[in-house]
C-alpha cells in the first residue's frame, strides 16, 4: 500500500469518513470533523502505521494529505534506517 493510501485510510478512520471522498491535494484543515480530538487521534494512527511518534513541529507543516503522505514516507524510511 502506498502512503497515499495509507494516509487516506488514517484519515478515513479518524474522521469517519469515506476514503474516496478524500483527495491528495486536500487541506487537511478543510477535512470534515477535524478538532483537537480527532487530530490526537490521527497522531495515534500515524505512529501506529510507522512506528514512530510524529514530530509534532513537523505536523505544524503539514497542509494537505498529499504533505502527510510524505511525512509518513519520511518516517518510514528513518525508522528502516534508524537516524534522521
Amino acid at each position: 500500500m502506498s502512503e497515499i493510501e495509507t494516509v487516506k485510510d488514517i484519515l478515513s478512520s479518524a474522521f469517519f469518513i469515506p476514503v474516496d471522498s478524500i483527495r491528495d491535494d486536500d487541506l487537511l484543515g478543510n477535512i470534515k470533523g477535524l478538532d483537537s480530538l480527532s487530530f490526537e487521534g490521527l497522531i495515534l494512527e500515524i505512529e501506529r502505521a510507522t512506528g514512530r511518534e510524529p514530530d509534532p513541529l513537523r505536523l505544524l507543516e503539514i497542509k494537505t494529505v498529499s504533505d502527510l503522505a510524505a511525512m509518513l514516507k519520511e518516517m518510514k524510511s528513518v525508522s528502516k534506517t534508524g537516524s534522521f
